[in-house]
């Protein structure tokens, strides 16, 4: 009787075993040994439909998280996703279903949705929980701790399945991957960041360029955080910690740097202002009407004289072989050195300087491409800046300390007079050309232009190349300034030259298909009578006296 009790209690038991084992906490009936199978080697069972050429094409392959730190460190997939419904039958029901459309009927609701945001926040901050407070106090977390849905979660910046380091190449946050990673929300963000000097270094492939993660964190504070890297009172150090040296909030110029760099403008250089925006009258929106209005006026004036003069020479020119066959000496072998080094590093100042400028230009990406990438095209570009100032101070330094007589380039009275009459004969007013020396007007125009203009460029490019000294002693919004007015002088040169210059050396029918004078020196009898009578003149009157003699 005993022995009978002893085998129905331990029946009971045996069962009320059984029972337990099949059933949850809720009472709900348990997963089938298959599902339970699939539980125990989730990223296995995951990698069946997940992997490259079995997946549907729109979910990730698994092959990406075998080569991660999360697989390395024993991260698997039912870790982040569904973590919440691993103890539903819905769940195993889902992993089992034969058709995508059910394949995961337990989602927190689709990919990219806020709520799945909000879900995977707090799936990754449960084992990166330093990261978690700081990305709550985030500009970009502010809403999430707010009760707010927020836009932006972990994996929108980090990739769960490669989880490279930030500092790693394959990273989304890598050294400009950043700029397309950020760029995706913050369009105009990145829109202003690529109009500027760092912007279109980077554009142009400079490795070395800031871009987005060199400033901002993507745990950043917002910007009026005193806290902030870039608050208005911590600007500063960041920029000197690339532009300083030896950067500290103590004395000397390493504390004005930074108390310069902290200014407003600093926002200038680091992402673009439009200047239209700015006001009608902020000295940027000055700067850039004055030029467009000097470029509107003064190259289409010269446009205009240099269409004329061609009509007017094809139409009235009749014996231009002979006397193109003739020529006088006019320039010596010091001018014409002079001429050919500058010419050349002018036009390589022109490609190298426009290619920053204007750095989605297919011509740009040329430019870079010749110059053997984009730090070459910077070293180029400053080497024949150093050529074209050393020419400069050649050519004027005689004069300037009269060891040359000033001899007829300088403006007149009669160059005032001869550009009435030269435009109003081009233009059909007149019937007679004004006798012209050495030097037509609109020759001298063009010399006094490249004297002013190059010493622009020249003053406005010293203070972009020394950035850094400068920055600890005058106000940085100048360097935007000089930026500014670098880049507008450049193109008024370049059209100038284009419309006015390379017309009368290329293009002029007395000369084409070019003026042979800057090889040669000589000048021919058809270029001295219509645009030098007066030096002819005396050239022949020279050579009468010799011939006398």
């Amino acid at each position: 009787m005993i022995l009978r009790a002893a085998y129905i209690l331990l029946a009971s038991l045996c069962i009320s075993t059984a029972i337990a084992q099949t059933s949850d906490v809720g009472g709900d009936p348990a997963p089938t040994s298959v599902a339970a199978n699939k539980h125990s080697d989730s990223s296995a069972e995951c990698q069946k439909c997940h992997d490259a050429g079995k997946r549907p094409a729109n979910y990730e392959s698994v092959r990406s998280w075998l080569n991660s730190r999360h697989a390395a460190e024993g991260v698997t997939c039912i870790d982040c996703h569904l973590k919440k419904d691993l103890q539903s039958p819905d769940y195993y029901a889902a992993i089992t279903a034969e058709k995508q459309a059910d394949a995961h009927a337990a989602m927190v609701e689709k990919p990219g949705s806020k709520k799945n945001k909000a879900y995977f926040i707090n799936v990754c901050g449960s084992c990166h929980e330093d990261r978690l407070t700081e990305f709550k106090d985030s500009v970009h977390g502010l809403a999430n701790t707010q009760g707010e849905t927020p836009s932006v979660s972990c994996i929108d910046c980090h990739d769960p399945h490669a989880a490279p380091l930030v500092s790693s190449k394959s990273s989304k946050l890598y050294r400009g991957s950043d700029v397309k990673t950020c760029g995706r929300c913050h369009k105009d963000a990145r829109n202003s960041y690529m109009q500027t000097f760092h912007g279109k270094q980077f554009h142009l492939g400079n490795t070395l360029a800031p871009t987005c993660i060199y400033c901002h964190r993507g745990h950043e504070l917002p910007t009026d955080d005193p806290a902030s890297f870039i608050h208005a009172d911590n600007v500063g150090g960041l920029c000197a910690g690339c532009h300083g040296e030896a950067v500290s909030a103590g004395l000397g110029a390493d504390a004005i740097l930074i108390q310069n760099l902290s200014q407003d403008s600093t926002r200038k250089i680091t992402h673009f202002r439009d200047p239209v925006a700015a006001g009608p009258f902020s000295i940027a929106a000055l700067i850039n009407s004055t030029y467009l209005s000097m470029i509107i006026g003064i190259v289409g004036f010269f446009t205009l004289l240099s269409t004329r003069d061609y009509i007017k020479k094809t139409k009235d020119n009749a014996a231009i072989d002979s006397d193109r066959k003739k020529s006088v000496k006019r320039f010596s072998l010091s001018w014409r050195l002079q001429h050919f080094f500058w010419a050349l590093s002018f036009i390589i100042l022109a490609a190298t300087g426009l290619s920053l400028k204007y750095p989605e230009s297919v011509l740009s990406e040329a430019a870079v491409w010749l110059s053997g990438g984009e730090e070459m095209r910077s070293v180029i570009h400053r080497i024949a800046a150093i050529v074209f100032m050393l020419l400069a101070v050649i050519h004027l330094l005689p004069y300037l300390l009269k060891l040359k007589p000033p001899g007829k380039i300088f403006l007149s009275k009669k160059d005032l007079i001869d550009a009435f009459l030269h435009t109003s004969y081009l233009f059909g007013r007149t019937d007679k050309m004004p006798l012209m020396y050495r030097y037509t007007w609109y020759q001298k125009v063009e010399y006094w232009a490249t004297v002013i203009g190059g010493f622009i460029v020249i003053s406005t490019g010293l203070v972009m190349w020394n950035f850094s000294p400068l920055a600890s002693q005058i106000p940085v919004e100048i360097v935007f300034y000089a930026q500014l007015i670098h880049g507008w002088e450049a193109i008024l040169a370049v059209l100038v030259i284009f419309v006015q210059h390379f017309y009368h050396v290329f293009l002029n029918p007395d000369v084409f298909p070019m003026d042979k004078s800057w090889l040669t020196g000589r000048t021919n009898l058809t270029v001295m009578k219509h645009d030098h009578p007066l030096e002819l003149m005396e050239i022949e009157s020279k050579e009468g006296k010799s011939d006398e003699k």
